[in-house]
């Protein structure tokens, strides 16, 4: 700054450089898509499945200045299988049918980001505790000072209403501290706290009033129309980027906590969660590639299976792995494959998961 400084005082008769151009309000318009092959094997009371699956969501988006966003975002699916087996295969969208899933507004007034309708997921999380295909209805605050050279911290608050499709009037506040400090081109340390607090409602465990069951794998209570516990989670997760070669590589760590087990969740300790997170390379440019390995391990009702992610077959009380390997064939365009091994924590045998998704990035 003190150079720069000197040279103007230096050349005082030079011209002075130009304004940057006025922004102009314009529309923009994204989109991605996901076709899938999905296989799933050695189920212990049901055949096999094998099924497909095809998403486009296009979003239109109004930009009325660098600082302030609305958007819109619809979703169409088309499933070889029925909108009546989603509940039966723990699946949080629809197999067949259209919709507007995203309408947002997004505002960044000085230091701070506002987000208020349904959008994506605006805090640090997990596909262990949320699945970022669900939408988040509500408001979300964030924001962001600097307390070193390469080092800032965020404060967010959020709350949101019924997440979920078919009736879900869950309540979600949630509250987080983000940590971030390094150097992108050496090391770059994340570190994130965060409390969430569930008020569960109309969470059903059988069909009733044509809801699906969104309990999955967790506690019911003694009359089987709801949740046994209370869900109070405390989530802390650690994630460092660094490059190997020059290649990006990632570790993440996310350990989770239910502070409001109740009944027999508590009696067993069904309260603890973590998931731990390796990947190396990235996507988007042709013939880059993406590996990554993912290790989960879930405790009955550490978390809500209403809302993780349905990549994985069971949604709570389980143990698995998973690994994939993505190549991008076209720009923004990529091939991936992928496997699970789960099981429940009750049992001995895992069932195999096969997943090939053509993915189109945003």
């Amino acid at each position: 700054m003190a150079g720069a400084l000197s040279a103007q005082e230096a050349a005082p008769d030079a011209e002075p450089s130009e304004p940057p151009p006025a922004f102009v309000p314009h529309f923009t318009f994204r989109w991605d898509a996901l076709a899938r092959y999905d296989d799933i094997s050695h189920l212990r009371f049901r055949p096999d499945i094998e099924r497909g699956r095809f998403e486009a969501r296009p979003e239109v988006g109004f930009e009325v200045s660098d600082r302030f966003r609305v958007g819109v975002r619809a979703v169409a699916d088309y499933g070889t299988d029925q909108n009546s087996q989603n509940a039966a295969n723990f699946d949080n969208y629809r197999s067949r049918g259209v919709s507007v899933e995203r309408y947002y507004i997004e505002a960044r007034p000085g230091d701070f980001t506002i987000d208020a309708g349904a959008f994506g997921m605006p805090l640090l999380a997990t596909e262990m505790l949320w699945d970022h295909d669900i939408q988040t209805p509500g408001v979300a605050v964030s924001y962001q000072t600097r307390t070193g050279d390469t080092e800032t911290l965020t404060f967010s608050g959020a709350g949101f209403y019924g997440p979920q499709s078919q009736g879900d009037q869950t309540k979600i506040g949630v509250g987080q501290i983000l940590w971030h400090t390094g150097d992108p081109s050496r090391l770059v340390l994340e570190a994130a706290g965060a409390f969430w607090y569930f008020d569960p409602h109309d969470l059903k465990l059988f069909f009733a009033d044509g809801r699906p069951n969104l309990i999955r794998q967790n506690y019911a209570n003694d009359t089987n129309t709801g949740l046994l516990s209370n869900y109070r989670i405390a989530d802390v997760i650690v994630r460092l980027r660094f490059p190997i070669g020059r290649i990006p590589a990632l570790v993440s760590l996310d350990g989770v906590k239910n502070f409001g087990v109740r009944g027999a969740a508590k009696i067993d300790g069904d309260d603890e969660a973590f998931e731990g997170n390796f990947t190396l390379g990235r996507l988007g440019v042709p013939w880059t590639w993406r590996f990554f390995y993912t290790f989960q391990y879930v405790e009955r009702d550490a978390l809500i299976g209403a809302y993780n992610t349905d990549d994985w077959w069971f949604h709570s009380w389980y143990r698995g792995h998973r690994i994939g390997l993505a190549l991008t064939v076209l720009p923004d365009v990529f091939v991936q494959g992928s496997i699970v091994f789960q099981k429940r924590l009750d049992r001995q045998n895992y069932l195999n998961r096969i997943l090939v998704d053509l993915v189109k990035m945003f």
